[in-house]
């Protein structure tokens, strides 16, 4: 892993800014442009975004994707979940029955504390608060 957060998930939020900053319909060559990720990335992404309502897409010559009307006030946390993100910062906190160091550990309820701080400045971060 070469971060916390997966490429992918990093993508799916500088999508969403965009579309909701821009407005309007965008094709998927423009938001791969604006957002500088491959088309195929792109489009693979815009779809599982779709799929959470953070973005609406419309056929035809007038078609294309924009920012849903709730995408104002999704957290970045929403959006990462959205992507499969587990945001975990290790297994003892994302199965604490399976860990067999709990008894003696003085590591992961440091972790857990610091996890909590993490995921609440996720849940409270909303697209709007990148748009400027």
């Amino acid at each position: 892993m070469d971060s916390f957060i997966a490429r992918e998930g990093d993508y799916a939020i500088r999508i969403v800014v965009y579309l909701a900053e821009s407005g309007g319909m965008k094709k998927v060559e423009e938001i791969s442009a604006a957002v500088g990720v491959p088309k195929p990335t792109t489009a693979k992404v815009i779809n599982r975004l779709k799929k959470c309502g953070f973005i609406t897409t419309r056929t035809g010559k007038h078609g294309g994707i924009e920012a849903s009307s709730s995408a104002m006030d999704a957290s970045l946390y929403d959006i990462l979940k959205c992507m499969g993100a587990t945001l975990d910062l290790n297994v003892c906190l994302a199965h604490p029955s399976a860990c067999s160091r709990k008894p003696f550990c003085r590591v992961t309820h440091r972790l857990a504390d610091i996890q909590s701080v993490m995921t609440e400045q996720l849940k409270t971060s909303k697209v709007r608060d990148f748009i400027f």
